[in-house]
């Protein structure tokens, strides 16, 4: 059962608008705790990113490579950044695959965003 079938319901069935009420408060609930929760590694991660940056760098440096120092320091950091870009589009492939996309199982939300034909009727 979807939500407009849910609502519906819940205007004629006052019990069905006290489960439909509890299922709302839930999502937001489970929403808020994930947002928490990546708050939370996002900030774990800059610290370890602020701490171990320079002490990679030196290390970086002291291999003595063949390049100029300057070098060295820009390779690093485009590699940071090369690798945080991989793991961000490898993360939001994974995302995509759960649900994200409207197919027979899982209809759109809006009825009239799966139909191209349809001239703005509002």
């Amino acid at each position: 059962m979807n939500d407009e079938e849910l609502k519906a319901q819940a205007i004629q069935d006052p019990g069905q608008t006290e489960r439909l009420i509890a299922i709302e408060k839930s999502r937001a609930s489970d929403k808020r705790k994930l947002l928490a929760l990546l708050g939370v590694f996002a900030l774990v991660a800059l610290v370890i990113l602020v701490k171990m940056g320079p002490v990679v760098l030196k290390a970086a440096r002291a291999l003595e490579l063949p390049w100029s120092e300057i070098g060295t320091t820009l390779g690093s950091v485009l590699s940071a950044g090369f690798l945080g870009g991989l793991v961000w589009w490898l993360k939001r492939k994974v995302m995509s695959g759960r649900g994200g996309s409207a197919t027979p199982q899982n209809p759109p939300e809006n009825r009239s965003e799966g139909d191209q034909n349809q001239v703005g009727t509002s």
